[in-house]
């Protein structure tokens, strides 16, 4: 199976077993080909326990399962998925043992958390609806902003582990902080939940505090991989480093420093390189040679990182064009002339088969950038699609939200955000329950003694949510159902607009049948909490790419490649953004521009507007950025 590697590529394969390995691997090195080959090579090798690999996105988690899957018993021996899916897994088998709730749901929207935070401050006897109900806009905003602002000291205190000492010598102009965050994560756990940063904060804590626990998992892995390891933030890497403990030897990390893109979000590539080498004296390795880009785009990205790829003699030439134009509008007639003119060539030595729209994709720093290019796309009938983020995509009819919310207060009754807003949707009032459970039969019995509209159609589909089991649902018969009755129900109406509120809401019952056998086929678990927990993890979505050209951010883009990039808006203040001051910020920001690069396999296409019109109509000249002189 190794034959096709290169020397340097062996030689971390077969390294030997029980060895820590770290590999500084440049992009289009084959780092995930050296992954999957060193994990087959270690389950080969033993003949018992199992290996845990670890990513940043559901989708790369994928894509490394399909290369393992041989049909061998190896399948059985192999967990990969995200760091927070891990330890999601790990608090909700054992949870309990530090305190927590049985059935813990996660607030995954930011809307979720302020819900939360307010509650909070209101239970302080702080009068936070006066504070916000103000006619001036502007200061109201600040006001908000200044809300939103307490929300990323939370995520930077539970990101970084941060002490009671350490917060308040860090934020000394505010010495209630550290009292206001454990207000807030009494609220998060009084009403049954937890946000994104608790799942590792309190994993952590479980598998440091409770040595059976860690055992159990230090029993049954022999090895831990990590992918994108750049992109390690402090309490990531505390969890590896607790999850492997003093047992698990065979542990590789895998990464580029000039990739490292997440500085917003904790991330440091120092996890990587010093953490990682003081604490686990790796034997280290390093993958130069780039076997997926075009001589061109090599050449680019050494000007945008000196020295970091070596193009191999077989490189295909490639080209780059830059570009400087008027104003955005140019720009996007320019990039859609080129587009047009790519498709007629249809064919060319250097790309496989024909040149068609799955071929190429179009990289911003942001999605503003697009604006005009989708404008331009729209008037010529050029397909394309915005390319998401991993995060859960939520329902959009009536009818799916209803299901959503029901089945999410079925699963945590004490969740008073969501019971709340599954009020506000069905149109009833209510101020009562924050501290109280919430039923779904008694919401019934409210439904029918009130003058809401639809109480026929709401009843019957909390209804179904209420005679769910919820330890073995039967998901695919409650949508089947579901559906059914509302394709009856929607031939009856004679209202266009209800029509179409049931259509969408069929479309949605099928996107939860889509996605539970979704959950179902990656053996992620058996019941209604497990689901939801999984949806909202992002574990559930689509990966299946829409039609056209592929409009994409850099982060969105990352671990993806294409035969052509675009990449557009190349001026000072959007590339590098305008917010990025400090030297580290725009050392990152040279990473971004680096990864965009590296995601070209043949072509690349650079540009930049000269003029960019401001959101009050005026023009706003620019500079080319900074990087994109240096690639010239």
């Amino acid at each position: 199976m190794t034959d096709y590697l290169s020397l340097p590529q062996k030689n971390i394969v077969n390294a030997p077993m029980g060895t820590a390995i770290q590999v500084l691997a440049s992009a289009g090195s084959g780092k995930t080909r050296v992954l999957t080959e060193r994990i087959r090579y270690i389950l080969d090798n033993s003949e018992r326990g199992s290996v845990i690999a670890l990513t940043f996105t559901n989708k790369a988690a994928d894509e490394m399962l399909e290369r393992l899957d041989d049909g061998s018993e190896n399948r059985e021996r192999i967990w990969i998925a995200t760091i927070h899916s891990v330890a999601q897994r790990v608090l909700d088998s054992y949870g309990y043992t530090i305190g927590l709730p049985k059935e813990l749901h996660i607030f995954e929207r930011e809307q979720d958390r302020m819900e939360v935070f307010l509650h909070s401050l209101k239970e302080q006897g702080i009068d936070i609806d006066s504070y916000l109900n103000i006619e001036d806009a502007k200061e109201k905003r600040n006001r908000e902003k200044l809300l939103s602002q307490y929300l990323n000291v939370f995520s930077e205190i539970k990101r970084e582990f941060l002490t009671e000492d350490e917060v308040r010598e860090k934020y000394k102009s505010n010495p209630r902080i550290w009292n206001i965050y454990q207000d807030y994560q009494s609220a998060l756990l009084e009403s049954g939940g937890v946000d994104f940063d608790d799942i590792l904060l309190y994993s952590h804590k479980i598998l440091l505090n409770q040595e059976s626990v860690s055992r159990i998992y230090q029993k049954k892995y022999i090895a831990l991989f990590v992918d994108e390891a750049q992109d390690l933030n402090r309490a990531q890497y505390e969890f590896i480093k607790v999850l492997c403990g003093e047992k698990i030897k065979n542990i590789m990390m895998v990464g580029d420093s000039n990739q490292m893109i997440y500085g917003f979000n904790g991330s440091s590539s120092d996890y990587f390189i010093k953490s990682f080498g003081n604490d686990f004296s790796p034997v280290i390795y390093r993958l130069k040679e780039n076997y997926r880009s075009s001589r061109a785009v090599i050449e680019l990205a050494n000007k945008i990182k000196p020295n970091s790829q070596v193009s191999i003699n077989a490189a295909i030439d490639g080209f780059k064009t830059f570009k400087v134009l008027e104003d955005e509008q140019s720009e996007a007639v320019w990039v859609c002339d080129t587009v047009e003119n790519l498709l007629k060539l249809k064919k060319h030595p250097e790309i496989e088969g024909d040149i068609d729209c799955s071929k190429m994709v179009i990289i911003g720093r942001n999605r503003f950038v697009f604006k005009s290019i989708e404008d331009e796309m729209k008037l010529r009938g050029i397909k394309y699609f915005l390319k998401r983020s991993d995060r859960n995509e939520q329902p959009v009819s009536f009818i799916g939200k209803l299901i959503d919310l029901a089945i999410k207060i079925k699963i945590n009754s004490k969740d008073w955000v969501d019971g709340r807003r599954l009020y506000k949707l069905i149109g009833i009032e209510q101020f009562t329950k924050i501290n109280n459970d919430y039923k779904i039969s008694e919401i019934i019995k409210e439904v029918n003694n009130s003058n809401v509209d639809d109480k026929s159609l709401i009843s019957l589909i909390l209804d179904y949510v209420e005679n769910l089991s919820f330890e073995s649902p039967n998901l695919l018969k409650f949508c089947s159902e579901l559906k059914s009755n509302l394709i009856n129900l929607g031939a009856a109406v004679n209202d266009s607009s209800k029509e179409d509120d049931i259509a969408l809401g069929i479309r949605d019952i099928e996107q939860l049948q889509s996605m539970w056998g979704r959950f179902k086929r990656k053996g992620l678990g058996d019941n209604l909490s497990s689901f939801r927990n999984a949806l909202a993890l992002g574990q559930l979505n689509n990966d299946a790419l829409g039609k056209g050209i592929m409009l994409s951010t850099v982060h969105t883009m990352k671990g993806l490649e294409k035969d052509i990039v675009f990449l557009v808006g190349m001026c000072e203040g959007v590339f590098p953004d305008y917010r990025a001051k400090s030297n580290i910020d725009l050392e990152e920001e040279r990473n971004n521009v680096f990864v965009a690069i590296t995601r070209s396999r043949r072509w690349i296409y650079i540009s930049y507007p000269e003029k960019r019109m401001m959101p009050w109509g005026d023009y706003k000249y620019h500079a080319a950025s900074r990087f994109y002189l240096d690639m010239q």
